[in-house]
């Protein structure tokens, strides 16, 4: 298997008007931004929705980012762990809870990470929560928080499984997340 990019990200040369205008819009060069709007009706309601959860978010920003790392550990996205890495680490989530979202077994984090990580995991291996999972999220969220708790680690599945079909290189100089090596 090679890592060359199967639809490689749009040079600002070969993009159309609409391309750029959508790009402008979503205030962005990443490659996961310049791939996408290769299909512009698409990229335009996949950054109002990703716009949504990720900037207008109802939860708190560490809950997010603990579940989209989690999520990216184990769906094998490198491009958003990396990414997500560093948004974490700005919002303020420790390193050494951010090192354990990217371990199999994670180990020596309080309770309510712990719940965080077991919920991502059934989300992604079984696509439910299991009761005892969800009794603990409901006496921690809300209903709107519940709801978008699994459709956060959902869409970040669906991310991970289309940067890696689609092969998003990471930008140049950013290194493979730590667990690949």
């Amino acid at each position: 298997m090679t890592d060359a990019p199967r639809l490689a990200p749009l040079t600002a040369s070969e993009r159309s008007a609409e391309q750029q205008q959508l790009l402008d819009t979503a205030g962005s060069e990443l490659n996961i931004f310049t791939t996408f709007v290769r299909n512009p009706g698409l990229f335009k309601d996949f950054v109002r929705f990703a716009n949504r959860l990720l900037n207008k978010s109802g939860l708190p920003a560490q809950v997010r980012e603990t579940l989209i790392l989690r999520t990216a550990y184990r769906c094998g996205a490198d491009y958003e762990w990396i990414h997500h890495v560093d948004i974490a680490g700005r919002i303020g989530l420790p390193a050494d809870v951010i090192a354990t979202l990217g371990v199999a077994e994670p180990d020596g984090v309080d309770d309510d990470t712990a719940l965080l990580i077991r919920a991502a995991d059934q989300l992604i291996a079984e696509h439910e929560l299991d009761d005892r999972t969800w009794a603990a999220l409901s006496e921690r969220f809300d209903e709107a928080q519940l709801i978008e708790l699994c459709m956060l680690v959902g869409d970040y599945v669906m991310i991970a499984g289309v940067l890696r079909s689609l092969r998003v290189p990471l930008e140049d100089g950013l290194p493979a997340p730590y667990w690949r090596s």
